[in-house]
């Protein structure tokens, strides 16, 4: 999955880019091999080394220090800041896949400390009545961390500690790490790209002329084996066209009335899917 996709970003970006691949841990010497071979020698973090680099950091961190043990988006969340090697973050998932030449990706205009993909729901490990009782829970709505672009003096380890402390906040554990990074990045002055430019791929409905990229998160995953690019815009036909400039607008701060109509059509759709009749009936 990691190929396709990230040669699609290496090539489509109109700016040169040089990844920094960190590896959580399972990747073998085979894995390396055929990264470096078909990512132009990407700058691969191990994860032993990261584990050293970090253990003075998060030792009075604890909650941080055990998310990271046991969930691999943690390090998204604790390893990509932290080892930052410049000033600002330019993050992509091994699972977007672009499909023509665009510009402005990372862009972070001034105020802002942070951008994120938009995500058609609020899919975050805390519950409505949560942003009700404790004021410190300021999140941006609709943040999706398949792209992330940060100043790094607006990470907040202490805060990313307070959030992690609190096991209230984790009833969905696959979303705290996203969860997290709303909490950040309505702190730190938020953003999000045009979904209608960079989002999640729909079953059943093909991608627009407007359509930058698409990130195949878990439910849509299967869609990614057989999907194909627009015609002309894959390296056959055609040439692509000229590069779409992307947009970003401010982040709503997440209100506990619209979490709660999150919550609600989420149940909806549960419903819904067990209401269904199974083959045979």
């Amino acid at each position: 999955m990691a190929l396709p996709c990230l040669q699609s970003l290496l090539r489509f970006s109109t700016a040169p880019l040089r990844l920094r691949v960190h590896d959580d841990g399972t990747l073998t010497a085979g894995d390396r091999e055929r990264l470096a071979a078909a990512l132009d020698e990407p700058e691969v973090v191990p994860r032993r080394e990261a584990d050293e680099r970090l253990a003075a950091v998060l030792a009075a961190r604890p909650a941080t220090r055990a998310l990271r043990a046991t969930n691999p988006l943690a390090l998204k969340l604790v390893d990509v800041p932290l080892l930052a090697a410049a000033d600002e973050v330019a993050y992509c998932d091994s699972d977007v896949l672009f499909l023509r030449p665009f510009t402005g990706l990372f862009d972070l205009p001034p105020p802002a400390g942070a951008l994120f993909m938009c995500d058609p729901q609020n899919a975050y490990s805390v519950r409505s009545w949560h942003l009700l009782r404790e004021p410190r829970l300021r999140l941006a709505a609709h943040v999706n961390t398949g792209i992330v672009a940060l100043r790094t003096g607006c990470y907040d380890l202490d805060l990313v500690e307070w959030f992690l402390s609190r096991p209230s906040y984790r009833f969905a554990p696959v979303w705290v790490e996203q969860t997290c990074w709303a909490l950040l990045g309505q702190a730190a002055g938020c953003r999000l790209l045009d979904r209608d430019a960079v989002g999640i791929p729909v079953p059943g409905r093909e991608p627009s002329e407007r359509q930058v990229a698409l990130h195949f998160v878990s439910p849509v995953r299967g869609l990614l084996a057989g999907f194909k690019p627009p015609k002309g815009q894959a390296g056959e036909g055609p040439p692509p066209p000229a590069p779409t400039a992307l947009r970003s607008f401010a982040a709503p701060r997440l209100t506990a009335p619209a979490l709660a109509a999150t919550e609600l059509r989420r149940r909806l759709r549960r419903l819904r899917h067990r209401a269904r009749p199974s083959a045979g009936e």
